[in-house]
């Protein structure tokens, strides 16, 4: 007998609670707040300028714990709003594995977002194209990035400055989108193209049948 959505996440969260200690006083040091439906496997790396902004929403999953995750993780959850006035706003059932996150203007994560293993999300170039100027922070070129809702991004994907992806979209692993990707839309490649439309009957096979 299988249990109730809600009795399993039950059982999930008595599991958790143990972390509880550590979560709170980390996510207290470095956020400011803290969530009792956040899951943090493993202790993510988090850098906030003191005049920006980190807000992240309910049931916030970030892995940086290889063991949680099919493919492993090469690092762990890394978030900086690193310039004054930096804002990075994470939606709701936003799940994330070995993810960085990188943000001089605004990085904005729509709810119910799923970021695989080691994707990277930058809304600037960190440095300066031109030799005379990459080390002056002057030059540094950013543009603010948004993410839907229901979007998935696969695994090492990059997702570079002044990209938007629509809602229901998804990215394929390796992928490098520089330029805006619609909404339900399938991409891949370096750089990214359409490639497909999640609506399409061939990406939604019939579930199998259950025996017995």
């Amino acid at each position: 007998m299988q249990l109730s959505r809600d009795l399993k996440n039950k059982v999930l969260q008595l599991l958790y609670c143990w972390r509880y200690p550590r979560d709170i006083v980390y996510s207290l040091l470095k956020i400011g707040y803290w969530s009792s439906t956040w899951r943090l496997y493993g202790t993510p790396v988090i850098f906030v300028h003191p005049k920006a902004k980190l807000k992240i929403g309910k049931n916030w999953i970030a892995c940086s714990d290889p063991k949680y995750n099919s493919l492993g993780v090469n690092q762990k959850v890394t978030i900086k709003a690193i310039k004054p006035l930096a804002c990075i706003s994470i939606g709701d059932d936003v799940g994330m594995s070995g993810v960085s996150i990188s943000c001089f203007e605004q990085v904005t994560i729509g709810s119910r977002t799923l970021l695989g293993s080691g994707c990277v999300i930058t809304d600037n170039d960190a440095h300066s194209i031109h030799p005379d100027f990459r080390t002056d922070p002057r030059y540094v070129p950013s543009k603010p990035v948004h993410i839907g809702e229901n979007v998935f991004i696969g695994a090492r994907a990059i997702i570079l400055k002044g990209v938007t992806i629509g809602e229901g979209a998804v990215v394929g692993a390796g992928a490098v989108v520089v330029r805006d990707v619609p909404a339900m839309a399938i991409v891949g490649g370096n750089p990214a193209k359409v490639i497909g439309d999640v609506r399409d009957p061939k990406f939604n096979p019939e579930p199998p049948a259950v025996v017995g």
